[in-house]
């Protein structure tokens, strides 16, 4: 039931939802720590000629996700890991020890979900004011939010470590997951017909996490965080 918590409810934290209830947002470490990545990530998208109508808040809820952006609030809600039930802090255990950058189950928790991911759920912020979130299908949608996570952290100063590292290590647990795709079908075309199924099933929704995620690394070169958020220019 916990596997199902953390890849279906929480979408490995990526999906768009409205969240069960608002929680204070009385400042802490993790909240500061994510408002200066909007900051940052706010500084970026008007360096590039984009002025977003709001900058998006910050609620530490830790539930029904680990990190996503709700447009309903405009806010992204982030969970803390403390708040994470064992069965989950066990499971980020197996991440940790198959990842490459050598952190602990708690770092591994905060290297994703409190900083990689964040500017992902920015980039459904930005398909969200260009229209991008409705036009385009569910598969299109998460792996621009992850192109537009890469160039970011690739152009960001205040990087933890190179985009090639961080992205090989959220990658690493995600590729040893089987693929529920049948033989002969298109990975892309079988998501959005099948969307329902995999969603109620945590491994294979999993694996499709990692396939976002390869997909953007595969079309990241030459492409600048401009070009992604701005994608009318010229």
């Amino acid at each position: 039931m916990l596997l199902r918590l953390f890849a279906v409810t929480a979408a490995f934290g990526l999906a768009l939802g409205t969240p069960a209830s608002a929680a204070s947002q009385a400042a802490d470490p993790l909240e500061t720590q994510t408002r200066a990545i909007i900051a940052r990530f706010d500084t970026a998208l008007r360096a590039c000629g984009v002025t977003p109508p709001y900058v998006p808040g910050v609620v530490v809820d830790s539930t029904p996700s680990l990190v996503s952006f709700y447009t309903d609030d405009r806010s992204v809600h982030q969970s803390r890991w403390a708040e994470m039930p064992a069965e989950l802090q066990g499971m980020m255990g197996g991440w940790a020890a198959a990842g490459t950058l050598g952190l602990t189950p708690e770092g591994q928790f905060a290297e994703i979900f409190n900083s990689l991911l964040v500017p992902h759920e920015l980039g459904h912020f930005v398909a969200s004011i260009d229209g991008r979130l409705e036009r385009e299908d569910s598969w299109t949608n998460e792996v621009l939010a992850n192109r537009i996570a890469i160039a970011f952290w690739a152009e960001d100063t205040e990087a933890s470590a190179p985009i090639a590292d961080r992205v090989e290590n959220f990658n690493v647990f995600l590729g040893q997951l089987p693929s529920p795709v049948p033989a002969g079908e298109d990975p892309h075309a079988y998501f959005e017909s099948n969307y329902q199924a995999l969603s109620n099933d945590a491994a294979a929704y999993g694996w499709y996490q990692g396939a976002f995620m390869r997909t953007a690394w595969a079309e990241h070169e030459g492409v600048s965080f401009c070009d992604l958020v701005k994608p009318d220019a010229g």
